[in-house]
């Protein structure tokens, strides 16, 4: 067992232990009891749709050679089983070391897959934040009063804070591409990485489709989620829906954990908490989430098993 395994095991044990500890298990089953069935048709139609469409994203950005063979099929039951490994790997996109694995023996270059996997995982990110802002707006002022609640209130917080919600992705995105700038004139490998980026400068058509199917995958991925709260009674406000879910998915991309296993149960009670929804609650929405996404995963470890990939 490697660190990296045996640290996620450690951050989800701890997070669950500190969580149950809190949480009345009584209330929590009754909580589970009320969810309403109906909802599970539609939720399990988004992880689907979300998967299909996240595929068509992926094969807009290969753009290299030999990747014209590469079909939409074949990235979609790549899609599911790095799904399945996300259950064993670190973060919620453990999965795609197994994708870049597979799709660069298929076209015949790591880097290129490396690149062509980025990108799609990029462009979606974009649209989670862009997204998220819509939820932002409507609700900054609620924010910063529970901000104040911790910190002194003024101006200079105001400002602060907006500039850490507004700028603070694009900042980290420009220092990123800067410093693989830098260490590529250095380092063959990042090298060969920029080189095979530079590439999506003018193909401005393919960039325009993973950017409008990313903003669809992100609404699926949030709307999975809030149809999981309103199969438990819940109505949550779109305003803080669209703000809270894009930060909890953003949170599970990169906290080390199994897949999501107590980092996203953690976060559900402290933001959900916030805007009203009691910790059982919030928590069950957490779980039954959970279970929804270990059960659309199930597909991609039959495919894995019965070697149906192509």
């Amino acid at each position: 067992m490697n660190k990296k395994t045996i640290i996620k095991i450690i951050v989800s044990t701890v997070l669950f232990v500190l969580i149950f500890r809190k949480i009345n298990i009584g209330s929590l089953i009754d909580t589970l009891k009320m969810l309403n069935y109906w909802y599970i048709p539609l939720i399990l139609l988004l992880f689907f749709l979300n998967y299909l469409i996240s595929s068509i994203r992926w094969k807009s950005l290969l753009i290299f050679e030999n990747a014209e063979k590469i079909t939409v099929k074949y990235l979609t039951a790549l899609y599911f089983i790095g799904a399945f490994f996300n259950n064993f790997m670190p973060t919620s996109i453990g999965g795609d070391v197994y994708k870049i694995y597979r799709l660069g023996k298929k076209i015949n270059s790591n880097t290129n897959a490396f690149t062509a996997t980025f990108m799609e995982r990029f462009t979606g990110m974009i649209a989670l934040v862009i997204i998220s802002y819509l939820g932002l707006v409507k609700t900054f002022d609620f924010w910063l009063n529970i901000a104040s609640k911790y910190v002194p209130t003024s101006k200079y917080l105001e400002i602060e804070l907006k500039v850490l919600l507004y700028f603070g992705f694009w900042i980290c995105a420009i220092l990123f591409f800067s410093l693989l700038k830098i260490l590529g004139k250095k380092v063959k490998k990042i090298r060969e990485v920029q080189e095979s980026l530079s590439l999506y400068r003018n193909r401005k058509k393919e960039l325009v489709i993973a950017f409008v199917s990313s903003f669809i995958v992100q609404l699926m991925a949030i709307l999975s989620q809030y149809f999981v709260f309103k199969a438990l009674g819940v109505n949550l406000e779109f305003s803080y829906a669209f703000f809270i879910f894009p930060v909890i998915i953003l949170a599970s991309f990169f906290i080390p954990s199994l897949n999501g296993i107590g980092v996203q149960d953690a976060l559900y009670i402290q933001f959900f908490s916030i805007v009203g929804v009691s910790s059982p609650i919030a928590l069950s929405a957490s779980i039954v989430y959970h279970l929804f996404r270990l059960f659309v995963s199930l597909v991609g470890g039959a495919v894995y098993a019965f070697g149906k990939t192509d």
